[in-house]
């Protein structure tokens, strides 16, 4: 091999290097969301509004099914329903594998103040905000723990 075809052998093998591992870190991605341990996690809004409350620019991190990428979904507007105690109520459920972020944020219509948490299977809380003023968007984020 002449000197002068040595810097471009050294640059095509780098670049199969970074290819192989890019390509490997993507496998083990993929089969960590596939076999890693996941939470079912539910998101809440509650307003101090009865049902049919307008939320807006609702955003949710996660998945919809075991399996998929995790990624912020943005749903837009929202419709809160009426809920066991005062105000009322918006949930969307997601996947979150343990260790990775789980975050909702929504905005109350005018004259609404709103509480988002995080639930992992829709019992154990791991995060809860309230907004600071009517109007304002409220915003919740925790990374998921690991199973016990």
């Amino acid at each position: 091999m002449s000197e002068r075809n040595r810097p471009t052998v050294r640059l095509l093998a780098a670049a199969v290097v970074a290819g192989s591992v890019a390509v490997l870190a993507t496998g083990c991605s993929f089969v960590q969301q596939q076999t890693g341990d996941a939470w079912s996690v539910t998101y809440e809004v509650r307003v101090d509004q009865p049902g049919g409350a307008s939320l807006s620019d609702v955003r949710v991190e996660g998945a919809d099914r075991r399996g998929e990428a995790p990624e912020v979904h943005r749903l837009g507007a929202e419709q809160t329903a009426a809920s066991d105690g005062e105000g009322s109520r918006w949930e969307h459920d997601a996947i979150v594998l343990a260790g990775q972020r789980a975050s909702v944020r929504a905005t109350p219509g005018g004259g609404a103040t709103a509480t988002c948490r995080i639930l992992l299977d829709g019992e154990r809380e791991i995060a809860r905000e309230t907004s600071s003023r009517p109007g304002d968007e409220v915003r919740c984020s925790a990374d998921t723990p690991p199973f016990d």
